[in-house]
């Protein structure tokens, strides 16, 4: 036999596995096929996820198992898992167990084992052991303010004890979900879920529902709270201004200051009733209580005289200021949807504005009633469509609703001069107008709905208030009849 050479110093071979060739090692994997890989790069596969998993009974949950080593490996999984549960592997050194075991495991306990492969021995192997949540646990419900009056905003707050280490909580009122309280997420340090909801509800008694998801070792609860949730009727709440900028408050309005100028047009309240703007017909705007100034059309360098209407965005973080031409000023956070000369329409007879309460949109309208609607606004019909000519045209309300998928789901109402109400949509209800109680009068200047929407108001430019539906009018204030006439009326805003 001939002598073999000798290896070359400094070059050495580590032989892993069966068969190894020059700078490279030869492995099978768990499949059987080989595979090359850089000799000095391969390493015995580990299991790098804890061997404990506390999962979630009665709703969906997942554990991610990962492994590492080179070439990267393949996990199995032998034993049996929880009802509901399901082992799968994924080609990246990763698997998952995943379902939604019922509640009927609770408490118990199972053991499973994960092995990763790789063709590098030794293989990893792990018991895995998977215990389903035991921990009962109990929510209760609260509401601020309660009362409430109808129309305004509520805070609930559910406490899940014991405290629980994560998990979220739904709050329900008569079974419905409140929107922005739903799956609010647990204080770990207190075991408190808060959610202040816009979802304005209707006079009444309601009992709230708490529902907790929850989490790891704790089991979900539900229950109603002991306490119910009372809505009272909004107290009669609304604005007068007069053209030389006078304001009066009406009933729970406050009466908060007077514009410094001679041709006040237009008149809005603040979201939560405590301010209102006044705008003149060059554009100027003034602001009183919580409404706040982003600017006017002078000070955009425009002159104008013009202007019939300011309308506030949702947020109070701007307003909108049109004039008799359909031409749109925005200010603050106030959002350009378009506007009547946009779209090539010339007329000078756009009487009334009305925004989204998303602040995605708004509404024009002419004094012949017809209507304009911009961003998410949805047209649901306009007087001029239904066959009827009139000139005579006043003002215009938006009722609330929730947004719908085809433009924001609601509807509008239109006053005239003669107090005739006209309805349009499903989100505004007709309660009446002037001429079908016999009243016969030609100065109505607007219209504004109550903090429900249960009922509307109708001012005349003589400082006469009609009231309809739960609209209740109060007494007329001091002063009013020096100031007149009277050029709009604003109501607390719905939500």
């Amino acid at each position: 036999m001939k002598d073999q050479p000798p290896l070359r110093r400094g070059r050495r071979f580590v032989v892993v596995g069966s068969a190894m060739l020059a700078g490279t090692l030869t492995v099978g994997t768990s499949a059987g096929a080989a595979t090359l890989v850089n000799a000095a790069a391969v390493s015995a596969p580990r299991i790098t996820t804890p061997p404990n998993w506390q999962f979630t009974t009665g709703s969906r949950d997942i554990f991610v198992v990962t492994a590492t080593g080179s070439p990267t490996p393949t996990l199995s999984m032998s034993g049996t898992l929880p009802t509901g549960l399901s082992f799968r592997a994924n080609t990246y050194g990763t698997a998952v167990i995943f379902g939604a075991p019922p509640s009927s495991v609770a408490g118990q306990a199972y053991t499973v084992t994960v092995t990763a492969a790789n063709g590098i021995s030794p293989n990893a192997v792990q018991q895995l052991r998977l215990i389903a949540g035991t921990t009962r646990t109990t929510t209760s419900l609260s509401a601020s303010p309660n009362p409430v009056v109808a129309g305004r905003p509520v805070t609930y707050t559910a406490r899940v004890s014991p405290v629980p280490n994560g998990g979220s909580v739904t709050v329900r009122v008569d079974g419905n979900g409140m929107p922005g309280c739903k799956s609010v997420p647990v204080n770990t340090a207190t075991g408190a879920a808060t959610c202040t909801t816009t979802y304005y509800l209707a006079p009444g008694a309601y009992t709230m529902y708490s529902e907790y998801s929850g989490y790891g070792l704790f089991l979900p609860g539900a229950g109603p709270s002991v306490s119910t949730l009372t809505v009272n009727p909004a107290p009669p709440a609304y604005w007068l201004a007069t053209t030389n900028g006078r304001v009066f408050g009406l009933g729970a309005a406050p009466s908060l200051g007077n514009a410094n100028t001679s041709a006040a047009r237009g008149l809005a309240a603040t979201a939560d009733g405590n301010g209102y703007y006044v705008v003149g017909a060059g554009g100027g705007v003034f602001t009183f209580g919580t409404a706040r100034f982003f600017g006017s059309v002078p000070g955009l360098g425009k002159r104008v005289s013009n202007i019939v209407a300011i309308v506030p965005t949702p947020d109070g973080g701007g307003y909108y200021v049109v004039g008799s031409d359909g031409g749109v000023f925005t200010f603050g956070d106030a959002r350009f949807f378009g506007s009547v000369p946009g779209l090539g329409i010339r007329t000078q007879h756009v009487v009334a504005m009305v925004a989204s309460p998303t602040g995605l949109g708004y509404m024009l309208v002419g004094w012949d009633g017809g209507v304009f609607t911009f961003g998410d606004v949805k047209f649901y019909g306009s007087i001029p469509g239904l066959g009827i000519r009139i000139t005579s045209i006043r003002g215009a309300v938006l009722a609330s609703s929730e947004a719908g998928g085809a433009g924001f789901a609601l509807g509008y109402a239109l006053v005239g001069a003669d107090g005739g109400a006209f309805k349009f949509g499903t989100g505004v209800k007709f309660y009446g107008s002037l001429p079908g109680i016999g009243v016969k009068v030609n100065n109505i200047v607007g219209i504004a709905l109550t903090r429900d929407n249960g009922g509307y108001f109708m001012a005349g430019s003589d400082g006469r208030v009609y009231g309809f539906g739960d609209a209740k009018v109060q007494p007329e204030p001091s002063g009013l009849r020096a100031n007149l006439p009277v050029t709009a009326i604003a109501g607390t805003p719905v939500g």
